[in-house]
């Protein structure tokens, strides 16, 4: 079969193609247009043109800032007024003087590169592309709040300011700049410990959360304290470890000065304790945005898609037209009242089957699609699933209704909180006491 593809293709070639355009790198010298050719082109802006023979091309403002910016070697330079703006371009592709292809883009962020694949999608510079593993294992998920506690070599986070369920000589990678500036307490918690504080260009955050301990992997929703609604998943296994371990000494390039330091940020607790589950199954844990199944796995749901997150902005998201295209059971359990109120609406109006709820507890991120969950630390909005450095597991077996159970069984997303049985506890005391004297 691929033999007779590939003599379909040099029988039958396809038009020219613009492949990659990066207008706005960040060395202003390296911007590119990645070209592919089946006869002599021309590559305009409407401006200035570019004549390329056959074959794939970089054609970029200046050679040698290209080599240096992406380390290889392009072939051609811009010539005459052919320039890409970062406010915006038409680029056209004309082969045989025919017009064979054409891409327009607007304002473009700093390092944005546009590719072809299926396609136009974007990457940003400096993006990693590590394949997401996957392995059989057993273990734990822990809705917290919980008295969980790890021994751990390694601590990821997007910030740390308690280490209370935390033991060991471990190593801390934190985010150099968190929104609000690096809490004070977490100041006071890395200062005789060895921390990486994480910046770049390339990503808006890191945001992920999880740690190691030799194989033992924790992957978690949660800045390592316990107080919201949200999952720990806890399990072994050598291949993740070393997967997680490999994506961290990549990224320790990013290693800088923290930023400016905040308030401190205080330990509160809903109190209670969440439930724990057993497991035994095939996880896959991916990092993001190299890989992100989220979406493609709902827009495929056929008989449940539950979802649990704290907000959900939608700009940047492919969720309404996700949802408004769907007839399996849909139900959202969100801390946004607002957020809540807006997905009944569109709900009506659409005639889905959608149960929204409202739960100021929230912090964790959940999606069930049918016999999958999906744990992430990604926040639902256009930073969380395109530009932070963020972490997900893919679960999959009975641990998949357990989970649903939060979404199918009030009872199950309530806690067993002290503070408020002593509450009730007093007040009843008092009335037996005022009632009888």
């Amino acid at each position: 079969m691929i033999w007779i593809l590939i003599l379909f293709l040099l029988l039958f070639p396809v038009n020219a193609e613009i492949l990659e355009v990066c207008p706005n790198p960040y060395n202003p010298q390296a911007e590119y247009v990645k070209v592919r050719c089946n006869t002599t082109c021309i590559l305009s802006d409407e401006e200035g043109n570019v004549t390329l023979n056959t074959g794939i091309h970089y054609v970029t403002k200046n050679l040698s800032a290209f080599a240096k910016e992406f380390g290889f070697e392009p072939d051609t330079e811009f010539r005459g007024r052919f320039a890409l703006a970062n406010s915006g371009e038409r680029l056209l592709l004309y082969e045989n003087g025919v017009l064979v292809d054409e891409f327009s883009y607007r304002n473009s962020d700093k390092g944005l590169i546009y590719y072809r694949e299926n396609g136009w999608k974007f990457r940003y510079e400096g993006w990693t592309d590590f394949e997401p593993v996957r392995d059989h294992v057993s273990g734990e998920i822990i809705v917290t709040p919980s008295n969980f506690v790890f021994e751990a070599d390694t601590i990821v986070s997007y910030i740390f300011t308690t280490d209370r369920y935390v033991r060991g000589n471990y190593t801390l990678y934190l985010d150099a700049n968190p929104i609000g500036g690096v809490p004070v307490n977490e100041i006071e918690l890395t200062r005789n410990r060895e921390t990486y504080f994480l910046k770049s260009q390339s990503y808006r955050f890191f945001h992920w959360k999880f740690g190691l301990n030799g194989n033992e992997v924790v992957v978690t929703t949660e800045n390592w304290k316990w107080d919201n609604l949200g999952f720990i998943i806890h399990f072994k296994s050598q291949k993740i470890s070393k997967f997680l371990k490999d994506v961290l000494e990549h990224d320790k390039i990013y290693a800088s000065d923290h930023g400016s330091v905040g308030e401190l940020k205080a330990f509160k607790s809903f109190g209670g304790r969440g439930k724990v589950y057993s497991f035994e199954g095939n996880v896959t844990v991916f990092v993001l945005p190299d890989y992100n199944p989220i979406f493609e796995e709902m827009t495929n749901a056929k008989s449940r898609l539950y979802i649990m997150a704290p907000y959900i902005h939608f700009k940047g998201t492919k969720l309404l037209d996700i949802l408004r295209n769907k007839s399996c059971e849909i139900k959202i359990i969100t801390a946004d009242e607002d957020c809540a109120e807006f997905l009944k609406d569109f709900g009506s109006r659409n005639g889905l089957k959608l149960n929204v709820k409202v739960d100021k507890r929230v912090h964790g991120k959940l999606v069930i699609v049918d016999d999958k969950a999906i744990v992430t630390s990604a926040n639902f909005d256009e930073y969380g699933f395109n530009r932070n450095r963020e972490i997900g597991v893919v679960l999959e077996g009975s641990v998949v209704d357990d989970l649903a159970s939060l979404f199918n069984n009030e009872s199950d997303m309530k806690y067993t909180a002290p503070a408020l049985v002593l509450l009730c506890l007093a007040v009843a005391i008092a009335y037996i006491w005022f009632r009888f004297h």
